[in-house]
């Protein structure tokens, strides 16, 4: 087996999805997805202890990504996580686009990435490698071909603030989601209409 074959096969049996692209410096991207559920809450951030905290990325991602950081190491090849846990924080990368172009999922008309099996319940990470993996340079899964979303526009017309187009958030600044009121512990309170009104949440 190829080394290429042995990360993937490792990263495939640590994460629910995973893809491969390329950053613009050159480096491989490797692109891990897992579902958030009651069980395994990859939604709970918040400003806690007087910084902006990701507990369900900590618990739930930051293993997985340790494991797949040694192993890559073991191989010889460097592997470093992309921000916090693999979550851009200062937006080196836009997840959800790598995503998409690496065929880990199609765009919603809510501009999440819905996946057949998990719906618009994958969360998203990333390693940099010099490992040899292949990137995949284009999905080819157009938005105007996802069957999820043809004749629905439930999310457009649930979004509170206005701020959906099929396919496109027109602008992000007022979205409820990235406002993040709090609870009284200091963790986000999420909106999240939008996908929770998702067909796909439902069915998939």
């Amino acid at each position: 087996m190829t080394i290429a074959a042995q990360i993937t096969d490792k990263a495939a049996s640590l994460f629910d999805v995973t893809g491969v692209s390329q950053s613009s410096k050159g480096d491989k991207l490797l692109i891990l997805g897992l579902e958030s559920r009651p069980d395994r809450d990859l939604d709970e951030f918040g400003h806690l202890g007087g910084g902006f905290q990701l507990p369900g990325f900590k618990k739930h991602m930051g293993p997985r990504l340790e494991t797949l950081l040694a192993f890559i190491h073991d191989r010889g090849f460097s592997a470093d996580p992309v921000g916090r846990y693999g979550y851009p924080l200062e937006r080196q990368i836009n997840l959800k686009e790598e995503a998409i172009r690496t065929g880990l999922g199609r765009r919603g008309k809510s501009s999440v990435v819905l996946h057949p099996k998990f719906g618009p319940r994958l969360r998203f990470a990333a390693v940099t490698t010099d490992a040899p993996l292949e990137p995949v340079e284009d999905s080819g899964l157009p938005d105007k071909e996802n069957p999820v979303c043809d004749q629905c526009s439930i999310c457009v017309d649930a979004c509170p603030v206005n701020i959906l187009e099929a396919y496109r958030m027109t602008n992000t600044s007022p979205c409820l989601s990235n406002l993040s009121p709090v609870d009284k512990d200091g963790r986000s309170i999420l909106c999240d209409l939008c996908l929770q009104m998702c067909p796909a949440a439902r069915t998939a």
